[in-house]
């Protein structure tokens, strides 16, 4: 007995389905039903290699469904109908049942195809999400490595290169105060303040320096005070008018989340100063009821913003793409609205929740060690 139009487009109605299927055992479990449907076919068993050498065996029953690991390849039985997904490598996997009726052997042979297809979807689907999990970590590590060899390098300016530079100023001026007593040593006292003054410059911007790498301030005083005093020093270094103001009841926000954010302003704030020919500069941070929002926005000439992104869709801007994968490594949001001639408007959404989350993860690591 053949297959009828109804259980033709019945089949139509499975291909569907398995193709949208959210993931494997979905596949299985609609062509279970599928079969059963089409042709009584209460025992299936189903044979697929994922991958080299290792294969997953299905077995359907009217109680339920039986899941092994292979490492050897389980062949079908000896009297079962059987179709194998390709003739030619008949170890690639099957689909079989002890069942044997008119309907049996053209279902199976219509099924197997698309339960392949279906099957081979959800690999390749696995495959990329692995990868872009992988990529998604060695990004966050390295985000991460960074910050805290910048913090490191910091520590070693301020700690060890600052003070030395402070103590040879403070020597400096004792042996010009020492000699200046003594006549005839205009000249050495006009060289030790020259060299005090060097010192001094060198000593700002080791200070400068230590903190554009990672300002103390933000340990101390908190990402508000922190952003603020960053945009004190665009305002001393750039043309640019600069404006920072807070919205709401300030709230903690835990170290991680406080650095991510600092340091997409530094991004946004740096890329508006390099390209953006803005005269104003103004940075927002908003504590509303459940996140915080950081908006950075200037006045100046803007851009396309499909020029962000590559054919691929890919992001090519260094600074934004630093931005997005900042946020995302957070589990926050980031947004650019732009166009040419009407500047641009960087802005960061974290919510509060996303500390809690961050804490309970910390916890755990802790406790493992």
């Amino acid at each position: 007995m053949g297959l009828s139009q109804s259980d033709i487009q019945r089949i139509a109605g499975f291909v569907r389905k398995i193709t949208k299927a959210p993931n494997v055992d979905a596949v299985i479990s609609e062509t279970l039903k599928t079969l059963k449907v089409l042709a009584g076919i209460e025992r299936v068993r189903i044979v697929y290699s994922q991958t080299p050498a290792r294969w997953t065996e299905w077995k359907g029953a009217a109680d339920g469904l039986e899941v092994r690991p292979h490492e050897e390849w389980p062949a079908p039985e000896k009297k079962a109908v059987t179709v194998f997904f390709d003739q030619e490598n008949k170890q690639s996997g099957f689909i079989s049942s002890e069942k044997k009726n008119g309907k049996v052997r053209p279902a199976l042979e219509i099924a197997a195809p698309e339960v392949w297809s279906a099957l081979l979807l959800q690999s390749a689907l696995t495959r990329v999400q692995k990868a872009a999990i992988s990529e998604t970590e060695l990004v966050r590590a390295t985000l991460r490595a960074r910050d805290e060899e910048r913090r490191h390098i910091a520590r070693e300016l301020h700690d060890d290169l600052g003070q030395s530079l402070a103590s040879l100023k403070l020597a400096l001026k004792w042996t010009e105060d020492l000699i200046r007593k003594k006549p005839g040593t205009s000249a050495a006292i006009d060289e030790l303040t020259s060299a005090r003054s060097d010192v001094g410059n060198m000593l700002n911007k080791v200070r400068d320096l230590s903190h554009t790498l990672y300002p103390r301030i933000l340990d101390t005083l908190g990402l508000v005070t922190a952003v603020k005093e960053l945009v004190y020093q665009v305002s001393r270094h750039s043309r640019m008018k600069t404006e920072c103001s807070t919205r709401g009841k300030v709230r903690p926000l835990g170290r991680e989340i406080e650095v991510a954010l600092y340091r997409c302003c530094q991004e946004a704030i740096n890329n508006a100063m390099r390209h953006s020919e803005a005269a104003k500069l103004v940075i927002l941070i908003r504590f509303v009821q459940k996140e915080v929002r950081v908006t950075v926005e200037d006045d100046g000439k803007g851009f396309d913003p499909r020029a962000l992104y590559d054919s691929n869709s890919r992001m090519m801007s260094s600074g934004f793409w630093t931005i997005r994968q900042r946020m995302a490594d957070l589990g926050a949001a980031f947004r650019v609205s732009t166009a040419e001639g009407h500047g641009t408007a960087v802005e960061m959404i974290v919510p509060y929740s996303l500390r809690k989350a961050h804490d309970r993860g910390k916890n755990k690591i802790t406790h493992r060690g």
